[in-house]
């Protein structure tokens, strides 16, 4: 069986703040320069007063924001989360969009369940890459935005690297399949040791269509920690195909480090790690389960009950399977919206 999967929210400029860029969003501020907030969500709120910061903030969902009401959100939001919880705001995603075009809002705040996620340092080697696989990565990206446009975003998975639907998206991937064999050594190099953030970018994603190896995939893991936000991007994309894959060499990815990320102070981190972890838990091993509920429970809680289901939908995934629901049957609630039924049997005794 093919595993499918869509691009949305998984690449360059579609889950950060830039969002507004994007491409839904951009006919949406064709007419009016400006996009609708729909719903706002909130993670690290382990002892906040949720409910107060919520009242207090200065918009709601519903109100229109302009780019530059957008750059002045965070200055914005500070003063009335620090009044609640004593502590600054620790991020402000604006995602882009819901299915009425409306922007997505997430605040951190800086709660029990809030911890900074480890960042290396920008490399300063030379190690760099040549212009082929620039040019490689770069058609790539056009391509991904062109199929994107014709609403041609599924893929198939099944290799352990991503084929789209879309043709000319397809023949672009292919190309990079045909460069990466071949050149694993050189793209691992780069994406450890090129001090250009944009060379960084490129090898992680094109060691994710490379063949896997121990090295490879620990290249991927450590890039998860680069310091540019695009290259952690791409490298746990590239993971997370390989996991959805079912191909045995995702049973090399190891758990721990993205486990943590499920309580970062930034939403990137915690979308990226909840959607690698959702497909590394379908194995069912209990002790990565019981390290979830030892870890990161409160988080899970939280970010199960967004309002957004596509975003949601790994974690309730997760306290799925934490609680020991039937794979069938946690499909159906989780399709059903049965939010509350899956954190109950997730937070009850172990099983």
């Amino acid at each position: 069986m093919k595993k499918i999967a869509s691009l949305r929210g998984w690449y360059p400029s579609v889950i950060v703040l830039a969002c507004l860029l994007c491409t839904a969003a951009a006919s949406a501020r064709s007419k009016s320069d400006s996009i609708v907030i729909g719903a706002i969500d909130f993670f690290g709120t382990s002892g906040v007063d949720l409910a107060g910061v919520r009242a207090a903030l200065p918009f709601k969902s519903g109100d229109a924001l302009n780019e530059a009401d957008f750059d002045l959100l965070k200055i914005r939001i500070n003063p009335v989360v620090t009044a609640h919880t004593g502590k600054p705001v620790t991020d402000v995603s604006g995602v882009c969009c819901d299915d009425q075009h409306r922007l997505l809002l997430y605040i951190g705040l800086a709660g029990r369940n809030s911890r900074a996620v480890r960042r290396e340092k920008p490399p300063k080697g030379k190690s760099c890459l040549e212009q082929a696989a620039r040019d490689l990565y770069g058609q790539a990206i056009d391509a991904m935005q062109k199929a994107i446009d014709a609403g041609e975003t599924a893929e198939d998975h099944s290799q352990g690297y991503a084929l789209s639907e879309n043709a000319g998206f397809r023949a672009r991937q292919l190309a990079m399949r045909d460069y990466a064999v071949g050149h694993e050594p050189l793209l691992e190099t780069a994406l450890s040791g090129c001090r250009v953030p944009e060379d960084r970018q490129a090898a992680a994603h094109l060691l994710g269509y490379a063949d896997q190896s121990h090295a490879s995939i620990q290249a991927l893991v450590e890039a998860s920690h680069d310091s540019d936000a695009t290259v952690r991007n791409n490298a746990i994309r590239a993971l997370w195909v390989l996991a959805a894959s079912g191909q045995p060499a995702g049973r090399w990815i190891p758990a721990s480090p993205f486990v943590a990320m499920l309580n970062s102070a930034t939403w990137e981190d915690r979308n990226k790690a909840g959607l690698l972890l959702s497909a590394l838990t379908e194995r069912k091993d209990p002790a990565l389960l019981r390290d979830l509920r030892r870890e990161a429970m409160e988080s899970l809680v939280e970010m199960a009950r967004w309002h957004e289901a596509s975003h949601a939908m790994p974690y309730r995934f997760l306290l799925g399977r934490i609680g020991g629901i039937d794979e069938e049957r946690l499909g159906h609630l989780v399709a059903d919206g049965k939010v509350e039924e899956i954190v109950a049997a997730a937070t009850g005794p172990a099983k």
